[in-house]
């Protein structure tokens, strides 16, 4: 297999990355944070997930998952969905992890996390690289701190308030899949500092034309069947 060298800035951005999931949150604390990224790495194996995955529908099958933490059943549901079958969440789902007793800045960062080890742990995978180690949670209580610059505009949630122009690119300055995390600021930088070193808009070389960068990123979110 031949080696490809990994750029400083992936490097960098991956290795900030990876330790931020050993630190207190905005709303979950480290040991939480941690145990999210490695129920992430567990979840493809579930039983459960697998059968409802095959299914015509993943609300017809009820059951356990196969999990490897401590965390709570709603936190590792929506773990194991957003890992193995994010095409086919819906609003009521959503709305009954909420009832069930997780916040909406919780789910918000829950995601966060989520997205982010998928990045870290998929990148590794294809470059041949061993897996990040999960860091150990570090003391301290997550901040707790809203955002108070966010608008109900008909979503799940509500999102960041953002005067939209459009750029060069023809895209939102501020892009709604951005917007749509604006309850937990630090969960939107925390993913998007991951993903800014393999896909941006501008101001970065990424060896390939825009237009082939945006052919593969289709390709790839048509295969990940992404909503989005």
């Amino acid at each position: 297999m031949m080696k490809v060298a990994v750029p400083e800035n992936v490097r960098s951005s991956h290795d900030l990355a990876a330790g931020l999931f050993g630190q207190p949150g905005t709303w979950l604390t480290a040991s939480i944070r941690t145990a999210v990224w490695a129920e992430a790495r567990n979840a493809p194996a579930c039983t459960l997930c697998r059968d409802r995955k095959q299914s015509i529908s993943p609300y017809a099958l009820k059951g356990k998952h196969d999990i490897c933490t401590q965390l709570s059943e709603n936190i590792v549901e929506v773990v194991h969905r957003i890992k193995n079958d994010s095409g086919r969440l819906t609003k009521r789902w959503f709305d009954e992890q909420i009832e069930a007793g997780l916040s909406r800045e919780e789910y918000i960062e829950i995601l966060s996390l989520v997205a982010t080890s998928i990045i870290l742990d998929s990148y590794a995978t294809a470059m041949g690289l061993p897996d990040y180690s999960i860091p150990s949670p570090q003391p301290g209580e997550p901040t707790k701190v809203l955002n108070p610059e966010v608008i109900d505009e008909g979503a799940w949630l509500p999102i960041t308030k953002a005067k939209q122009t459009v750029e060069d690119h023809g895209l939102p300055n501020v892009p709604n899949i951005a917007r749509a995390m604006g309850l937990v600021p630090s969960g939107m930088m925390h993913f998007f500092g991951t993903m800014r070193a393999h896909y941006s808009l501008s101001g970065d070389d990424f060896g390939i034309s825009r237009s082939q960068i945006e052919l593969i990123a289709a390709r790839v979110t048509s295969h990940n069947e992404c909503f989005y």
